[in-house]
């Protein structure tokens, strides 16, 4: 009966029972996984740099002229940072959905396709309004690319090797941000012409770019690891065996209420939720107005505040990685490491709010872009943490719901009065409200640690009448139902 079930809805169960708990050899597997580093990370790395480069072309644009070119007020500018989140908070559930019920690698490729023609469009705005609208279908469309990433991350590789790979296509986004800001020092300095403006030519050519690399991903990467075009038949029946371990399977195209209501009963689901709208209202407003700060708070010109953001977008390629691999080889807790890598967050939003030194501020300011190694983290803990498909991209959608809140919130604490003071409110709320990143992990991994000790009382006392259901892990069980499930710290 359940075998039937399985066999039915799982993408990896024909595999798993046709070559049955396969003897793994190490050097084979070890060949393995850098063939899939090689095939998969490239393009996921890539990817997500433009998803950075393209949100980021707001915070380059508002010193290159668009504010002025569109008549647009500080109060408005504050809502086209929102409104793109706005656009995400709103469509986060039917995106998760669509990547479920669709195969997921081409809907996502037709997702960035979407948002490299919308952001095009920026550059033909001649209106607030019509920017408005632009930003708002740009966060539609871009709601898909998380959420992918996490399941594809979870489809590809052991829960023990998904930290430092999250650290990878998470850390690129400093790349994207990166070439953005020299891609806008560019026209900046040489681009612009009576013609066209530089911040127009800024989003024709991130979203031509974006359009090239949508083809990219629709031809390159597979729905699911057992029809990589890459893969003989040997290594797809590896990678179900490798995944075998996680208990979470491949995932399957159909939704089960019941596991929706387990995400909504879940305490750490709004745990998730509370975190990032703590992480989400420093990201939302030091994105948007970062180079703002750098121009107006600490006296940069338009040309150096634009390369200033480099400074930042390498902070973003390095750190990720580099916690990611401490983590894996010193600290056995991946919430222990957010916790202190938020501790260094905290003490840098505080040095930018409270401390009078330039070189303070200076140091608070790139402190908070340890903000893509926090996130690493989290996102890490959804890929490991949480089984059964509709439950995880239920808990993916209230995820990126906070996240979506907290950065429409962050961009309003900015108010156009205070400009000439350098955003004192901004900076006390978002002070206040990364407490949430301190609290929310740490009861996170109390939560995780009794349940873990729970489900192992319970196997002892079944004893011998325990038994293991056959293919247990590919039978889309969440993670609180399955008692093989072992959640990671």
């Amino acid at each position: 009966m359940v075998e039937s079930a399985v066999s039915r809805t799982d993408l990896a169960y024909k595999y798993a029972v046709e070559d049955p708990e396969i003897e793994i050899d190490e050097e084979f597997e070890r060949k393995l996984v850098r063939k899939i580093d090689c095939y998969i990370m490239p393009i996921m790395s890539i990817l997500m740099s433009i998803q950075l480069m393209d949100k980021s072309t707001n915070s380059y644009a508002s010193i290159m002229g668009l504010q002025t070119d569109l008549n647009m007020s500080s109060s408005e500018y504050s809502w086209v940072a929102s409104s793109f989140y706005l656009g995400f908070l709103i469509f986060e559930f039917p995106a998760n959905m669509a990547l479920q019920r669709f195969p997921l690698s081409k809907t996502l490729a037709a997702a960035i396709l979407a948002w490299g023609v919308v952001i095009c469009c920026h550059g033909a705005c001649h209106s607030a309004a019509s920017f408005l609208a632009c930003r708002t279908l740009l966060g539609i469309f871009e709601s898909f690319m998380t959420p992918a990433y996490i399941l594809l991350t979870s489809q590809w590789y052991k829960k023990s090797e998904q930290y430092v790979r999250c650290g990878v296509w998470l850390g690129f986004e400093g790349f994207g941000t990166m070439l953005g800001s020299g891609i806008a020092y560019g026209l900046y300095k040489h681009g612009g012409s009576n013609a066209i403006a530089s911040w127009r030519l800024l989003y024709i050519i991130t979203g031509v770019i974006t359009i090239f690399f949508a083809v990219v991903s629709y031809l390159h990467i597979p729905d699911v690891p057992v029809k990589a075009w890459f893969l003989n038949e040997k290594e797809k029946v590896y990678v179900v065996e490798r995944i075998r371990i996680n208990n979470q399977g491949f995932g399957n195209h159909y939704f089960k209420m019941y596991q929706f209501k387990e995400a909504l009963m879940d305490p750490n689901t709004y745990l998730f939720l509370f975190y990032m709208i703590g992480y989400g209202i420093p990201n939302g407003g030091i994105g948007n107005f970062g180079s703002i700060l750098l121009k107006d708070n600490f006296g940069f010109s338009t040309g150096n505040a634009l390369l200033m953001n480099m400074v930042g977008s390498g902070i973003d390629i390095v750190f990720p990685l580099l916690f990611a691999f401490i983590q894996q080889k010193f600290v056995p807790s991946r919430l222990a490491m957010c916790l202190f890598i938020n501790s260094c967050m905290f003490t840098g939003l505080c040095l930018l709010a409270f401390s009078s030194p330039k070189g303070a501020q200076m140091v608070g300011y790139y402190l908070s872009y340890f903000s893509t190694a926090s996130y690493a983290t989290m996102a890490s803990c959804i890929s490991t943490n949480v089984a059964g498909y509709t439950k995880k991209i239920t808990l993916n959608s209230v995820f990126l719901i906070g996240f979506c809140a907290g950065n429409m919130i962050g961009p309003q604490t900015f108010l156009g009065s205070e400009s000439e003071d350098n955003y004192p409110t901004a900076k006390k709320v978002m002070v206040s409200t990364f407490t949430l990143c301190l609290i929310a992990p740490s009861l996170m991994l109390t939560i995780i640690s009794l349940r873990n000790k729970k489900k192992a009382k319970k196997i002892a006392e079944l004893g011998d009448s325990y038994q293991k259901i056959p293919n247990s892990e590919f039978a889309d069980l969440t993670d609180m139902e399955n008692l093989e499930f072992k959640y990671s710290y």
